[in-house]
């Protein structure tokens, strides 16, 4: 399943995947998709966690009708997407772009639209806004930024957004402009809840004025969005390990407590001969896993004391315990 994961990752940049750590469906490992959750095995049904499966948010062992389930989510690849070339999108491309997101600005005159004024932007498109779903293909780890000059150009943008996923909406304007277009929406039958997820007036309230500081404050916001809940790390050595057909053991840290020195998510690949891509944290943890690879059948995992006591595992001064999860692939 991972060569599918990263495969997915690649088109459309986030991902949540869930498998069953105990149980009488132990190992049991499904991704969701864009009309359900698709599992490894299409004759395990899914539909009976599936709510409680989309409210999570962040990457973790979660119990879930008296069964542990580990959520990964994978997110890589952001992209910055600005709707409308004015004064405002020129240093938000620019910051955008220092931050390491993927940028595009659209608008549909040709005399805003110029590498001079956007140097920092990955792709220009000259096009009316009513193109924008036929210009701009859906992606899942996308950050809108609604930069338009009117409430029409606005309306026109965020009817076409709400329908396709993203991780970021905003819409810059007064109180007024905003409300004139959510009023608008709302009688046209959006939901409250569609419409709640749009950030408007967009960016953290910063008090400043100049376009530089607009663009700082929507850059700070969609950053505070961004990090809000933890993800699972995308080692990419991993990743490019996989995609070339590499086998061996998937082995991931899935629980953490303590001082262990990388986060919940962290992996590395193990193939047969003892090669491994990424890290779980080097050390005496790391080791262990390593030889406790040749074991596996199929999916489990073992907890790692850290502590530096007779009845520690490891013997460790730093403390905790570390459990790692390992996948045959």
């Amino acid at each position: 399943m991972y060569r599918k994961i990263y495969e997915i990752l690649e088109k459309q940049g986030k991902l949540k995947t869930a498998l069953i750590l105990d149980g009488e469906h132990q190992g049991q490992k499904a991704y969701r998709g864009d009309f359900g959750w698709i599992g490894m095995d299409p004759g395990f049904d899914w539909s009976h966690y599936e709510e409680a499966l989309d409210q999570i948010e962040e990457t973790g062992v979660k119990q879930i009708q008296g069964i542990s389930v580990f959520i990964e989510i994978y997110m890589k690849n952001p992209r910055l997407i600005l709707l409308g070339a004015g004064h405002v999108s020129c240093p938000t491309a620019k910051i955008g772009k220092m931050l390491g997101f993927h940028v595009t600005v659209m608008d549909e005159r040709e005399e805003f639209l110029t590498k001079e004024r956007f140097p920092d932007a990955d792709l220009l498109v000259q096009a009316p806004f009513e193109e924008l779903s036929a210009r701009i293909p859906a992606y899942a780890n996308a950050y809108y930024v609604i930069v338009t000059r009117g409430h029409v150009g606005d309306g026109i943008c965020v009817r076409q957004i709400l329908n396709r996923p993203y991780t970021y909406l905003g819409m810059i304007g007064s109180r007024t402009k905003v409300r004139i277009t959510m009023e608008n929406l709302e009688k046209e039958g959006y939901t409250k809840e569609q419409l709640d997820t749009v950030h408007a007036p967009i960016g953290l309230p910063l008090g400043g004025q100049m376009p530089a500081e607009i663009g700082v404050s929507i850059m700070a916001e969609i950053v505070k969005v961004k990090n809000q809940h933890y993800m699972a790390y995308c080692d990419e050595d991993v990743q490019q390990a996989v995609e070339a057909g590499q086998k061996g053991v998937m082995v991931t840290i899935i629980r953490k407590s303590g001082s262990s020195p990388r986060g919940v998510g962290s992996k590395m690949l193990v193939a047969e001969d003892g090669k491994t891509w990424g890290s779980i944290g080097g050390g005496r943890v790391e080791y262990e896993a390593i030889l406790h690879c040749s074991q596996v059948v199929s999916p489990e995992y073992v907890s790692y004391n850290l502590s530096n006591t007779e009845q520690g595992n490891l013997g460790m001064i730093c403390g905790g315990q570390v459990d790692v999860l390992f996948e045959r692939v």
